[in-house]
């Protein structure tokens, strides 16, 4: 009797477990299909409810922490991969989600162990590549590149993305927040703000564009330089998931042209769309003939890559070109932009410290050639994508995820110099020639559109030259363009953005001038300025007449301004003068103020000598003024500013150090322009290398002081004969990398002029060495 009761009571339990098997297997089939659609939010509810049937399953704990890590929720993913981990019998793909939430949460250590039994177990050269990806997230993390990120105060507590400046002044972004007009269905569309020059944004205001599409969503935008067309993407964003192809994203690219009132008429898609396969992240670049996107279609190198199309004339091409192996890899690559000299994009597969990181290609005409990591102020260890840059102002814009945000979804950040001060409005637009027109002229002459203006004045009496000959060569192909000064001084031309272009200024009577301008990405119609000629020269053409215009009577010459004493503590000489031949250096910079054929009388310069040292160098038959004794960059630059307030157009920053004396090389004279940062000092290793690189001469005893240049997984493609013109060229193997660093330094001045050359020879992270008991420590 006593085991018929067992078997009955058995039997029970067996019967009240099969709904139970049941509604698990439901609530799995349910979850999973969730999840294949990308419906991450609906999927972790569904694999809870599995959960409370089956608490320790291994395939829901595990696909639930793949839910989270899609929704930027890292921490929540974490805690389910590391229950499903407590089974052995986890898939490989699981180990490699787990880790990459762990290198998300900057759990550096842990996740190299994870990655390193992933590549035992699954595929060792994904395992071995982000081991080495994480070695380099360690040595990276310190590393800022020279910038700084700061979160907008518009972003929202919904997906804030993809900014763009259509203008000076304005920030265009997508947003998915709610306003007075929400529907209740959940997506993104442009908004438009006002942007101050400290990168602070106003209140955005939707952009109105008379355009809406079915199933789906507009953005991000990108505008032609004209203003008279607009690249856009249609998207299928889900509000709190991340924008990254592994969530699921699918794209559209589309082109329209806009009118007058800032409507966008005839749209269509661009004709290397595809329907098996997404295309978009569309931005021009720097014309309205050339666009940068990213797309997964069949051919490329991995994932998304990133793909180039051109405009002939009369239509865009229907094969575009995929920029190659140095940008495109095995995984993604996504968001590219184009500067007028670089290539900005993201990548969740070349190393960086997180998911996915911004890096810049370095372009030898329209071919990469070598990829920098842009640093750790715009990058971390999550989602960083959507960069955007100004070289002309040395900042920029990025979208990330990263802890610190209103919530787990993307905001936008404002990037900028590391250490700079915010300029104010009146100084805000003073990083080229001056912005004052010529005396009797109207500052409110409209200019043509598409067209910049420049004028050219007497320095003396602040009165037009005319006839005077403009020469505005393009830096990159050469390409010239002659102009002649008309009645008020002033010649037009057109431009392309992100552009430096090199202005030989010519009259009779007048000392020639050259001077470099970058344009930025809007359209100025000023931004070539007031370009100020010095008299009394022998004339630069003799056999051409002198010019004439009816003008007012001659003002009277600018008074010198006065001398004032140094501030206290700063870099300034203590007592400013002029002089006819170089001063004793007293500091590594000084501003270049003009460049003329003929030896001009120095004390003509009086007013900017409560400014620094003003002096004249020879250089290959040309008169350099100057104006020195700066012993920080930060100082040079502040007093260029001054120059430019006085009315000296084109002033720049120079290095003006005495060489080392020890090594044998002899650098090259300072660059007319200073090269902007442009990334981490460190170039993307993309694989192990086998032996550390041979020094190209190593000191008999160790140096007081080294700058270092960088750390580089290639040692092979690192150009040692570039280096060398610096100095004694040394190299340490460090795990992985391959370091470089000018050796040979006795004090910190010879060390700061090498570390400035090598900044302006393009070096960004370059950085000075000194040497202690325990080693080289970075000053």
């Amino acid at each position: 009797m006593q085991n018929v009761s067992k078997y009955l009571l058995l039997q029970l339990l067996l019967l009240g477990a099969l709904p139970l098997a049941g509604q698990y297997r439901s609530e799995m089939r349910t979850a999973d299909k969730q999840l294949e659609l990308n419906a991450y939010n609906l999927a972790i509810e569904s694999y809870q409810r599995a959960l409370t049937f089956r608490a320790d399953d291994p395939e829901a704990l595990s696909r639930l922490g793949l839910a989270y890590q899609m929704i930027n929720q890292m921490d929540s993913a974490r805690l389910y991969y590391e229950r499903a981990m407590e089974d052995n019998k986890v898939e490989p793909a699981t180990l490699l989600n787990y880790a990459q939430t762990l290198r998300a949460l900057g759990e550096y250590a842990l996740a190299e162990s994870l990655f390193a039994a992933y590549g035992r177990e699954a595929d060792a050269t994904v395992g071995n590549h982000y081991v080495t990806s994480t070695t380099f997230a360690q040595q990276q993390q310190g590393e800022n590149a020279g910038f700084q990120a700061r979160r907008l105060d518009i972003n929202s507590l919904a997906a804030d993305f993809g900014p763009t400046l259509p203008q000076p002044g304005r920030l265009v972004f997508n947003s998915g927040r709610a306003d007075e007009d929400f529907d209740g269905a959940g997506g993104n569309r442009p908004y438009v703000a006002t942007l101050s020059p400290d990168g602070s944004a106003g209140d955005p205001v939707p952009v109105s564009f008379g355009y809406r599409i079915e199933n789906g969503f507009i953005g991000p935008v990108s505008y032609s330089p004209d203003g008279r067309q607009v690249l856009f993407s249609r998207n299928n964003f889900t509000p709190g998931t991340r924008m990254v192809p592994e969530a699921g994203i699918t794209l559209t690219l589309m082109i329209a042209d806009v009118n007058a009132e800032g409507r966008w008429t005839n749209v269509r898609p661009l004709p290397f769309n595809g329907n098996d396969f997404s295309t978009g992240f569309g931005t021009f670049a720097g014309d309205d003939r050339t666009i940068y996107f990213a797309s997964d279609r069949p051919g490329g190198y991995g994932g998304f890559d990133v793909y180039r199309a051109t405009f002939d004339g009369q239509r865009w091409a229907a094969l575009p070109e995929n920029v190659g192996p140095t940008v495109n890899s095995r995984g993604h690559e996504i968001t590219p932009y184009f500067d007028g000299s670089s290539l900005f994009f993201s990548s969740d597969w070349h190393h960086g410290l997180g998911a996915y990181d911004v890096f810049r290609a370095e372009m030898d005409g329209m071919r990469p050639v070598a990829l920098y990591h842009m640093g750790s102020a715009v990058n971390s260890s999550r989602d960083d994508f959507g960069f955007i840059f100004d070289p002309s102002t040395q900042t920029g814009f990025v979208t990330s995820n990263r802890p610190g945000g209103l919530s787990a979804s993307e905001d936008i950040y404002y990037i900028s110099p590391r250490g700079a001060t915010a300029p104010s409005a009146e100084t805000a637009d003073a990083s080229g020639p001056v912005s004052s027109v010529p005396e009797g002229v109207s500052a409110d002459e409209p200019v043509p559109f598409g067209a910049v203006r420049g004028y050219v004045t007497d320095i003396q009496t602040n009165l037009p030259i005319v006839d005077a000959t403009v020469v505005i060569t393009k830096r990159s192909d050469s390409t010239s363009t002659t102009l002649t000064t008309d009645v008020n001084g002033a010649y037009y031309t057109s431009v392309q953005p992100f552009t430096t272009y090199d202005v030989s200024v010519d009259a009779f009577g007048y000392a020639p001038m050259t001077f470099p301008v970058t344009t930025d990405g809007g359209r100025k119609p000023d931004a070539f300025g007031n370009i100020l000629l010095l008299p009394g020269a022998a004339p630069a053409n003799p056999g051409r007449p002198a010019a004439t215009a009816e003008v007012d009577p001659p003002a009277p010459p600018r008074a010198p301004r006065p001398s004032s004493p140094p501030p206290t503590g700063g870099s300034a000489p203590a007592a400013p003068t002029t002089y006819d031949n170089p001063p004793a250096a007293t500091g590594a910079f000084a501003v270049q103020i003009a460049s003329v054929g003929a030896r001009p009388d120095v004390q003509l310069f009086n007013n900017l000598t409560g400014l620094g040292q003003v002096y004249i160098q020879e250089t290959d038959g040309r008169f350099k003024v100057r104006l020195g004794g700066f012993a920080t960059r930060e100082a040079a630059q502040a007093a260029s500013q001054g120059a430019r307030e006085l009315g000296y157009a084109g002033t720049f920053v120079v290095t003006e150090a005495t060489p080392p004396a020890a090594p044998p090389s002899v650098a090259p004279p300072p660059a007319t322009v200073p090269a902007p940062p442009a990334g981490a000092p460190a170039s993307v290793p993309e694989a192990p290398v086998a032996a550390p690189a041979t020094p190209a001469a190593a000191p008999t005893a160790a140096a007081a002081y080294r700058v270092q240049l960088g750390a580089f997984g290639k040692p092979e493609n690192f150009d040692r004969a570039k280096a060398g013109q610096l100095g004694t060229l040394g190299s340490e193997k460090r795990g992985e990398l391959t370091v470089f660093f000018i050796d040979g330094l006795e004090n910190e001045a010879q060390a700061e002029a090498v570390r400035a050359r090598a900044l302006e020879m393009g070096y960004p992270g370059a950085y000075i060495l000194l040497r202690t008991e325990s080693g080289y420590r970075k000053l």
